[in-house]
């Protein structure tokens, strides 16, 4: 049971320094899986719950962020980083603005549920005014936008969401949506007016109305008169003629400025379609990487809990399950150093023990009268030891028994073949007749 946790604490280890290759390319979305996955096989791993809490804390989770601590500082009190980080946050004077733009990010999820969206953005924008870090709400106010179709102002957000973490597949599969939708290859970075904001007025912003001078209706036909006259004065002895000089030279204007802007926009298409093409070359060669890293985990994770299952069944006394499983177990596709170790282990147990007990098992259930379970018995250790001059001869007396000499007769030939100097190449001999 010791070996078994000294196993387990080395994988945790493993998942844990994985983690922090990728915080070195700001991938905080794998280095978080990768986390959880050391905590997994180790639960007292304080460096990765320790590591894992201050990605939460970086993305604005504070609540996430003490849970994690608090369950560290539980598992190991003395020597603690984590004792420091809870003090940290209990003395940040800003503490409390954290706590209550998670309790209002989750009243904005509440309200996204019964289609309060105008509410829920309000409130994703009092978050982020609380903690411009918040991850999720910046997340998740792209998405309203992109609802709205306002995609320059959801790919602002996607900027700032990515500069927290890079790898995020939400965040970058939003981003290619947007940049899809607004032609373009990349977005640029701008300060946002809060569109939803207000202002209160304070006793010295209020505006005073002017004030003005009650006519009598006489007076104001005079005035109005007077000023349709001047208008029409105006308009023939002046406007017009500057309208007219202006015709032949305003055409000439416009068909050089168009053909500026055709050209212009020409450029443009064709530098979209080469960024275009780039990132799509891009895009395509981080999938193929993407998937061959989750194939390389999924593999690595299946064989470790073959392995230990192996281990486990045998160590329980199921000698043939193990067997099976061990048989079935692609071993020559296991390279990893933490793996070799548990497969050396599990073979010292089916390859040292198993095979023999196996075959003591076999002539067992022979003596019993069982002669089908004795010969799988037989076969379970042969798959295991495939040269053992004993199975060999006792499988092929057991098929001879059974009248069954095309199966036995094989068996006979191999021991007088590969193990002349053998008791057992004699006795084939005798049995085969010759």
């Amino acid at each position: 049971m010791e070996q078994f946790e000294i196993e387990n604490r080395k994988i945790s280890n493993t998942y844990y320094n994985i983690a922090i290759e990728r915080l070195d390319e700001n991938d905080l979305y794998m280095a978080t899986f990768f986390l959880k996955k050391s905590l997994i096989y180790n639960k007292d791993n304080i460096d990765s719950r320790n590591l894992l809490g201050l990605i939460f804390y970086r993305q604005g989770d504070v609540v996430e962020a003490l849970v994690q601590w608090i369950l560290s500082k539980k598992y190991n009190a003395e020597d603690n980083l984590a004792i420091d980080y809870i003090d940290d946050v209990q003395n940040d004077p800003n503490s409390q603005d954290l706590f209550n733009a998670v309790k209002i990010y989750n009243e904005a999820i509440d309200n996204i549920d019964l289609d309060r969206n105008d509410l829920a953005m309000m409130q994703l924008y009092k978050v982020l005014s609380l903690n411009p870090n918040h991850f999720k709400s910046l997340v998740l106010i792209s998405i309203l936008l992109v609802r709205i179709k306002e995609y320059l102002k959801a790919g602002s957000f996607l900027l700032r969401a990515r500069k927290i973490d890079s790898g995020n597949f939400q965040a970058n599969k939003i981003m290619n949506y947007v940049l899809a939708n607004t032609k373009k290859t990349e977005i640029k970075e701008k300060r946002l007016a809060n569109i939803y904001s207000s202002k209160k007025l304070e006793s010295d912003d209020f505006i005073l109305p002017r004030k003005y001078i009650k006519l009598s209706t006489n007076q104001k036909i005079v005035f109005v008169s007077i000023g349709l006259l001047i208008g029409s004065i105006s308009y023939h002895t002046i406007i017009m003629p500057i309208i007219r000089s202006s015709i032949g030279n305003a055409a000439n204007n416009n068909v050089i400025r168009y053909a500026d802007i055709v050209n212009e926009q020409n450029k443009q298409i064709r530098d979209m379609t080469i960024e275009n093409e780039q990132l799509k070359t891009d895009y395509d060669k981080a999938s193929v990487r993407l998937k061959a890293y989750e194939e390389q985990n999924r593999l690595f994770t299946s064989q470790y809990e073959t392995l230990n299952e192996i281990i486990r069944l045998f160590d329980e006394g199921y000698i043939s399950r193990a067997s099976r499983e061990y048989i079935d177990l692609d071993k020559d596709s296991i390279t990893d150093e933490t793996l070799l170790m548990l497969l050396n282990n599990a073979r010292s147990r089916i390859e040292g023990l198993g095979a023999k007990r196996l075959c003591e098992l076999g002539t067992e259930s022979w003596n019993a009268g069982n002669k089908t379970q004795a010969i799988t018995y037989y076969q379970l250790s042969l798959g295991i030891n495939p040269n053992d001059p004993e199975t060999m001869f006792l499988l092929a007396r057991l098929y001879q028994s059974l009248g069954r000499n095309s199966d036995a007769n094989p068996l006979f030939d191999k021991i007088i073949a590969e193990h002349p100097d053998s008791n057992y190449s004699k006795r084939s001999r005798d049995a085969r007749g010759y």
